[in-house]
């Protein structure tokens, strides 16, 4: 349905983002479903992009990024979290939302990518 109704009145392409943060990075602090619904939206993205074609479906997959959600979650904790967390990643460091956007934007810059996660993680998945 959606196919037949969105697509004949846009012709032109578009990007959709969705975040699928905790898909690779399960907390055992009770996100177990959210990690679920997060790792979803990956084989969602793929599946739309090819039902809702020429419009584009990219997900973005942020790893740690110090911005205010993370002192909302973790309160008076959040530095020593962070701390904690940089020694771990590859990079040393939480990532910035700068650096989010940056790949947001080259996600709709770049209007050969379709179907793609793009992970802005410092590392995070390797270690």
């Amino acid at each position: 349905m959606l196919r037949h109704d969105g697509v004949r009145r846009r012709r032109r392409t578009e990007d959709t983002l969705i975040s699928r943060a905790l898909a690779d990075w399960p907390s055992p602090q009770g996100t177990a479903v959210l990690a679920a619904a997060s790792a979803s939206m990956g084989a969602f993205a793929r599946g739309f992009a090819l039902e809702l074609a020429p419009l584009r479906l990219n997900t973005l997959a942020p790893g740690p990024i110090n911005a205010p959600l993370l002192a909302r979650i973790r309160g008076a904790h959040r530095d020593a979290y962070g701390a904690a967390l940089s020694e771990r990643l590859p990079q040393g460091r939480l990532g910035t939302a700068d650096e989010a956007g940056a790949a947001v934007v080259f996600q709709m810059r770049n209007s050969f990518m379709n179907g793609e996660t793009l992970h802005v993680d410092g590392g995070a998945r390797l270690v």
